[in-house]
């Protein structure tokens, strides 16, 4: 298989180490606008090629990672879909605009492909997944963050909300995820997946919680329904190379090429 990535940050470059050891992947093209990331990946793993644009990849390419932006996904989705490629998608808030969402899911169905979405940084999926085929009554996901990793976020600027004189656990936002993913759209990609996975799109409510006593960042995913209710925590190690993105989240990319390019799937 010949997987092209697009952002060869933290997790695009978790994901290709991983893909170096796989023995069914041939080829791994990086998509990036940083050149010198490209080039030290290259220089590193003997698998990766660089590649001057999407198009030039997809004529040869399997899969195609998503590992960047969501203005990433709104850019290349379209044009990998319509090329009958497969695409896996990390920047999962850029769906929770229900026409683009509409949208790929056509062109997935109508050029035989699939879209492959994986847990990110949270647990609990599966079981909301199988939840939903029956009634959801409500889904709340909380997620508690250091100040510190909600630097520089617009929504809470305009708010004025000051991290640094936050002394103990405090509500920053408290609202529909897709207004959560709109407003955090590098923090909060997991209230889209949750939003997503069980198709609950008006029924997830999420809290962002500001947290000067953690170092990790904490999600409370709880679903009630007609099947009973489920409640998972998920404590995650913030990567030391970029505090916004957890650990789990790359693993769970990793976890879902292992399971395309096996023979054997676990979990709803």
């Amino acid at each position: 298989m010949k997987v092209c990535i697009i952002g060869g940050g933290f997790i695009g470059s978790t994901i290709v180490k991983a893909l170096e050891e796989m023995e069914d992947i041939e080829t791994v093209f990086i998509l990036d606008k940083y050149e010198d990331r490209v080039k030290k990946l290259a220089e590193e793993f003997s698998k990766v090629s660089s590649t001057p644009d999407l198009a030039s990849a997809l004529g040869e390419v399997d899969l195609v990672i998503e590992s960047a932006t969501q203005n990433a996904v709104r850019e290349h989705a379209s044009t990998v879909l319509k090329k009958g490629k497969d695409l896996m998608v990390l920047s999962v808030g850029a769906f929770l605009d229900q026409d683009f969402w509409n949208e790929c899911k056509h062109l997935a169905k109508e050029n035989n492909c699939r879209i492959y979405i994986p847990s990110g940084a949270i647990c609990g999926t599966d079981g909301l997944h199988a939840a939903s085929v029956g009634r959801i009554d409500e889904v709340i996901l909380i997620s508690y963050k250091p100040p510190s990793a909600l630097k520089d976020v617009e929504y809470l600027k305009r708010k004025g909300v000051d991290l640094d004189a936050i002394e103990r656990a405090k509500v920053v936002f408290d609202g529909h995820a897709g207004d959560a993913v709109k407003h955090f759209p590098r923090n909060i990609n997991v209230a889209a997946t949750v939003s997503l996975t069980g198709e609950v799109f008006e029924k997830t409510r999420v809290r962002i919680v500001a947290d000067p006593n953690i170092r990790r960042n904490i999600h409370r995913l709880i679903v009630k329904g007609e099947f009973g209710e489920i409640e998972c925590n998920a404590r995650n190690l913030p990567s030391k190379k970029n505090p916004r993105t957890s650990v789990l989240a790359a693993l769970s990319a990793i976890a879902t090429v292992k399971k395309i390019v096996g023979n054997v799937w676990v979990g709803a």
